[in-house]
């Protein structure tokens, strides 16, 4: 079986410094995921959205994306239109809400709210549990900004937490990190 090393970020919030932190931390990884929230809905960073090129993330929307390209923030997208290069705004306009891979034959599912619209799914939650009857060995989530590993049935659950805006009880930012052959979770917080 194809060993893949994957590196999962999430919520960076425009933060392109912590994002290239994060990076550079995780140079040994195959594929890097990011679950959204890339940049902000009133802060777009074309230097974050860089990183993710050039760095080739497989990125989704969440729910900043969503507002800034969805047309709940117009005067603001159309600054960004004005200010930053076209191809650079359509890398996260274009993206999905959602996205699955088969990585060495196990199934992942990059979401960013997790099992519902808008839905803070935090640790200890039995929302948790859902995951089990999902068809998925892997389901990585953001939106809360909490680090998060959990096994439901033969799914494991991570939400990396934030590198840039992290919550209790991470006091730095933190990304996580998945094998699949060992099917190892880790949480990791910068240095």
């Amino acid at each position: 079986m194809l060993t893949v090393r994957i590196g999962i970020v999430s919520d960076i919030h425009s933060d392109a410094k912590a994002l290239a932190r994060v990076l550079s931390e995780m140079s040994s990884v195959d594929a890097i995921l990011c679950a959204g929230d890339a940049v902000s809905e009133y802060e777009f960073c074309p230097d974050t959205v860089a990183l993710l090129v050039d760095h080739d993330v497989h990125c989704i929307q969440g729910n900043h994306e969503a507002v800034l390209f969805g047309g709940r923030n117009p005067d603001y997208l159309e600054k960004c239109r004005r200010t930053f290069p076209a191809e650079s705004l359509a890398f996260l306009a274009d993206a999905p809400s959602m996205r699955e891979f088969d990585f060495g034959g196990v199934r992942v599912l990059l979401t960013h709210t997790g099992l519902g619209e808008d839905e803070y799914i935090q640790p200890g939650s039995p929302r948790l549990g859902a995951f089990a009857r999902m068809p998925y060995d892997m389901v990585c989530f953001g939106h809360t900004h909490v680090p998060l590993v959990h096994r439901a049935g033969n799914v494991t659950v991570i939400n990396p937490g934030s590198c840039s805006q992290p919550r209790p009880p991470a006091r730095t930012g933190t990304y996580a990190t998945f094998d699949t052959v060992t099917r190892e979770a880790r949480i990791h917080q910068l240095a």
